[in-house]
């Protein structure tokens, strides 16, 4: 994706010269410089499988980025955007990105079609999940937001505003593919569509949204594991053929349901949201779901908060298809080892407070935030690089300084 990502920054880098005096362009930038620390070693708190995430170490990286927006208008009807952002992606390198790079048409003022690099409205708050200024939280609850690796898609969207009643209403179908870099290799995603809906309704916003995501690529680590229990003959384990099948990834279609709500009159803020993933049983992209809820109250600049947030694994964790002792007794154990390194059941308590800081300079408007977290985990949870003996909790304490300009 890189390689691709070059070629249309130097293509539009090259073209801006020529068409500079005959187009309207806009500027905006947005960054976070963030702390996190857990009290521990045993676990660490970050995007799902992500190398470096954050534990009794502290990171500067995980939380942190910076983020650079160019909008070209050529006319009415036309106008493109390119977007550019620096963090920590799956990988656990802190590299730039290009994140939007799409071109708009709008036929009508209640119309509009984008095509290429977009971000997908798989959550409530995917649009602005990178810019913290926007955010209520230091980071958006995992336990939602850490449900789909995916959120980049190549393709088309639509957007159509329309007003019923004392109702906006928006709807927005998109279609196209992705790929994503995840430690040791790149997962692939050939089919994506979706649609969502969004219902304005004076302080009220109703979200709900499904896609579909096809996934192209098996697990690297499990191919060995995935062609032994091919290899066995359908009359010597009738099962091996149907474990192997749930082990891979490759052809999978992964249904994500999600429906939020909030509230904000200017002084109460509420927001909940509720998301699913379903696999319809396979053991590596299980089927989950997450919810959270959040109340804020503002004082002035300043606004303390408090978040509730769960996860729950829908499918069993063990497997008895193939036998666990004689020859077999090794593929039995491989299966089960994937099931036992998946994600389990998780709650999480935060608390947090947020200050409007007075802008500056350049600076159009920035927040400081602190908060607290504490992780209840059944076995693993939603955490990374988890060691033996961990008991399930941990705490986290995190700190930003978040600006717009």
């Amino acid at each position: 994706m890189s390689s691709r990502f070059s070629i249309i920054a130097l293509a539009v880098a090259a073209a801006l010269p020529t068409v500079a005096s005959a187009v309207d362009f806009s500027y905006s930038g947005f960054s976070t410089a963030a702390y996190a620390q857990t009290d521990t070693n045993d676990a660490s708190v970050g995007f799902s499988a992500q190398p470096e995430s954050i534990d009794k170490g502290g990171s500067f990286e995980v939380d942190s980025k910076l983020g650079v927006q160019v909008t070209a208008k050529f006319n009415e009807l036309i106008s493109a955007t390119v977007q550019g952002v620096a963090y920590a992606d799956l990988t656990g390198e802190w590299e730039p990105h290009l994140d939007w790079a799409y071109l708009r048409v709008q036929p009508l003022q209640s119309l509009s079609f984008r095509a290429g690099y977009l971000r997908a409205p798989t959550f409530m708050y995917s649009d602005s999940i990178f810019i913290g200024y926007a955010n209520t939280w230091v980071r958006a609850p995992m336990e939602v937001y850490n449900l789909s690796p995916v959120f980049q898609i190549r393709g088309v969207d639509a957007t159509y505003r329309t007003q019923v009643g004392p109702f906006t209403v928006s709807v927005n179908p998109y279609f196209g593919d992705s790929e994503v870099d995840l430690p040791g290799q790149t997962l692939d995603v050939p089919q994506w569509a979706g649609l969502a809906t969004t219902v304005n309704y004076e302080s009220f916003q109703f979200r709900v949204g499904y896609s579909k995501v096809e996934l192209g690529s098996s697990t690297a680590a499990l191919v060995p594991l995935i062609n032994g229990l091919r290899a066995v003959p359908a009359a010597f384990c009738g099962a091996c053929s149907a474990e192997a099948d749930r082990l891979d990834i490759d052809g999978l279609k992964v249904g994500n349901f999600n429906a939020g709500l909030q509230y904000d009159d200017g002084n109460n803020f509420v927001a909940t949201e509720y998301a699913s993933t379903s696999t319809d049983g396979n053991y590596v992209v299980t089927s989950r779901h997450g919810a959270y809820a959040t109340y804020g109250r503002r004082f002035g600049g300043l606004m303390p908060y408090v978040t509730y947030a769960i996860q729950r694994r829908d499918e069993t964790m063990h497997s008895d298809a193939i036998p666990a002792v004689g020859p077999l007794a090794a593929l039995n154990a491989g299966v089960n080892a994937t099931l036992g390194a998946g994600t389990t059941d998780q709650d999480s308590y935060s608390a947090g407070v947020r200050y409007e800081v007075p802008s500056f300079s350049v600076v159009k408007g920035a927040l400081v935030k602190l908060q607290f977290d504490h992780i209840d985990a059944d076995g693993r949870g939603d955490l990374n690089n988890v060691q033996p003996g961990f008991d399930g909790k941990v705490n986290m304490v995190s700190a930003s300084f978040d600006f717009i300009f």
